[in-house]
């Protein structure tokens, strides 16, 4: 998986990390830039380790970003294909070093990426039962499903006839289909 430079950020504003005193930081700041929101006492932190102006720490923050989101997103997580992306004649040792970063922690990346993106709700369970409501002779279905939802969890309950059960099912069987046709092309 080759990744164009052009697409990945501007490398010459990681070359700061050559002032980091432990590979630790280096990793700290890797993980600092791919939240959403950074705090200015973390920004302020950054700029004084490195000696760097907010200036270069923002355009620092900025280009780790788009360089982790870009792997993310394009699934890459070899080494190989990792240091590819770095231009020929970045700073050899920074390559590997962030190469090695990057293949060790994309995968809990990836999940924090993915957990706080914007997203459908997801079915994580559910539960059934059927019996016949007092005062009657005629089964219903309860139904139960477990929705997580922005990282909330809540849960749904629904009452089913015969009937209605019937039209979920041959809904959820024309969902199928649609499904199994487009995985087949």
């Amino acid at each position: 998986a080759v990744v164009s430079t052009q697409s990945t950020g501007d490398f010459d504003a990681l070359l700061i990390l050559l002032r980091a005193k432990s590979k630790d930081f280096v990793l700290k700041v890797c993980h600092e830039s791919i939240k959403e929101e950074h705090s200015d006492s973390i920004l302020q932190t950054i700029s004084s380790t490195l000696e760097s102006s907010q200036e270069e720490t923002s355009s620092l923050i900025e280009n780790l970003k788009t360089i982790i989101t870009t792997l993310i997103h394009k699934n890459i997580s070899s080494p190989e294909d990792i240091i590819s992306i770095f231009p020929d004649n970045f700073h050899k040792s920074l390559a590997t070093l962030l190469t090695k970063i990057f293949v060790e922690m994309l995968p809990s990346w990836r999940e924090e990426v993915l957990e706080g993106a914007v997203s459908l709700p997801k079915l994580k369970s559910f539960s059934w039962s059927v019996s016949t409501p007092q005062g009657t002779n005629i089964p219903h279905c309860f139904l139960n499903l477990n929705i997580k939802d922005q990282g909330e969890m809540s849960s749904v309950n629904a009452h089913l006839t015969k009937e209605s059960l019937g039209s979920l099912l041959d809904g959820l069987k024309k969902i199928k289909g649609q499904i199994t046709t487009l995985s087949n092309s």
